[in-house]
This record gives C-alpha cells, sequence and structure tokens, in this order.
C-alpha cells in the first residue's frame, strides 16, 4: 500500500461530497477523533500531510500529524488548535503543529460530522484536503483486516510523478499481502505486494511494505469504524499519499 496524489498544477482528491446536514451545526457537530489528509504547496515546494486530531465539542483540537514538505519528513508532530463551527455548517481551524507555523482552515461540515473539507487560507500555501471520523470501534491490530482496495499518488525523491492503486489484504495479526499497479513518470508497473502493519490504541499505526523489490514505509490513521485508512509515505525524499477502504 504505497502511497502518492499531488499534481503541482491539479489538486484532485477524487472525492464526492456528501449532503451538509439538515439540522444547524455548532462547536458540538465535531466530537471525537478524526484522520485528515492535505495535499498541495507550501512556501518550501510540495507539501503532504496525514495527521489525526480530536475535537472535544467546544472548539479545542489535539492531535498530531506527519508532514512531507518537499520531501523533508516530520513524523508525529504534537498538535494544539482550536475550531468554530457556524450554524450553516462551515466554520473555521487553525492548528499549531509544535515548532511550526500555525495554519488557519476555512471548514465545510458534511455527512452529520462525520467529514469536514479543509482549505489552508494562509498567503503563499496552496493546500486542500479532508477530514473523517475514526468512530468509536476501538482500533487494534486485530480489528484492522480484512480485503481494502487503495490507491494514491504524489511525486518520488526526483520529483517524477507517480501514481498507484491496487487491493490488499490484512490479517488481523499484522501480516499484509496483495497486489499493486503503480505508475512512476508514465512507466507502468505491476506486481504483489507484501509486509506488515501495526496499530495503536488512539487509531494511528504504520505499515513496512515491499513492492518491485522495494521497501517503503506508510504512517497510517484508521477511520470510519476500521473500514477504512490514511496513510503518508514517510521515506525521506517522498512525497506521497494514499487512501485505503475496505470491500
Amino acid at each position: 500500500m504505497k502511497s502518492p496524489l499531488i499534481t503541482a498544477l491539479t489538486l484532485s482528491l477524487g472525492v464526492v461530497l456528501s449532503a451538509v446536514p439538515g439540522s444547524a451545526c455548532s462547536n458540538a457537530s465535531l466530537t471525537g477523533g478524526y484522520g485528515f489528509r492535505l495535499i498541495g504547496t507550501n512556501t518550501v515546494g510540495l507539501a503532504a500531510v496525514v495527521g489525526q486530531i480530536t475535537a472535544d465539542g467546544n472548539g479545542n483540537l489535539a492531535g498530531s500529524e506527519t508532514v512531507s514538505s518537499d520531501g523533508t519528513i516530520s513524523a508525529s508532530v504534537p498538535v494544539l488548535g482550536s475550531y468554530s463551527i457556524k450554524s450553516n455548517c462551515t466554520g473555521t481551524a487553525m492548528l499549531n503543529p509544535a515548532g511550526m507555523s500555525t495554519a488557519k482552515y476555512n471548514l465545510v461540515i458534511v455527512s452529520s460530522g462525520k467529514r469536514m473539507e479543509m482549505i489552508d487560507v494562509d498567503t503563499g500555501i496552496t493546500e486542500s484536503g479532508y477530514a473523517l471520523a475514526q468512530g468509536s470501534s476501538p482500533c487494534t491490530v486485530a480489528s484492522f483486516k480484512g480485503v481494502f482496495g487503495f490507491d494514491g499518488g504524489g511525486f518520488n525523491s526526483s520529483l517524477i510523478p507517480t501514481a498507484f492503486s491496487g487491493q490488499a489484504k490484512l490479517d488481523g495479526a499484522g501480516n499484509l499481502s496483495g497486489s499493486e499497479t503503480a505508475s512512476g513518470g508514465g512507466a507502468f508497473t505491476s506486481g504483489p505486494i507484501s509486509g506488515s502493519y501495526s496499530v495503536n490504541s488512539d487509531c494511528t499505526g504504520s505499515l513496512t511494505g515491499t513492492f518491485n523489490n522495494k521497501t517503503f514505509h506508510d504512517y497510517v490513521v484508521i477511520v470510519n469504524g476500521n473500514q477504512a485508512s490514511l496513510q503518508i509515505d514517510t521515506d525521506a525524499g517522498q512525497i506521497v499519499t494514499g487512501f485505503a477502504t475496505k470491500q
């Protein structure tokens, strides 16, 4: 389950927006854990972020994120922040990653608070993405299992555009297997994948896999009650994210 997506000129999330809830929204509309994924460019260059944040229903946020800033990886950076949601289900948020600049976002709440659309509104930043509720199901290696379809994209350490999709089976004991098709600069490769994964109680985790005789490492955030996950490649030079959903 490697991870790529991002184009300097086109940011394509490939996601269909859900309808805004019929009832009025408030800060209480965001409660519990969320996994989030952002892609685009920052003041350094190409950027990708995957993280986990918890909303308390009263306007406060806390969590962590893993960032690739033009291929420089900052892993598991603690994040604090705040948010404010209007009755029309739009709002704002501020995230302050430790040792980094505060980021400001405009938000739209959809799917009755289970999803939010995000765009960074800081000058010089062009990043957008989304957050998905993690749900109330406990996260363990045993609970995160089954057959998943996945895709992603981005840029490798040579800044060659890459994209991939495939299928992976997680056995509930920390092992994965499957198949993948990848494109690097328009050259296609298909073959088996294999590897291992771990899961933390906060629904974050890690994944190590092998594809086409190359090993990759991902930071993972589990969402939708163990039914899906967000990934970011944590190998130096990679600017790559992905998404997997259970079949």
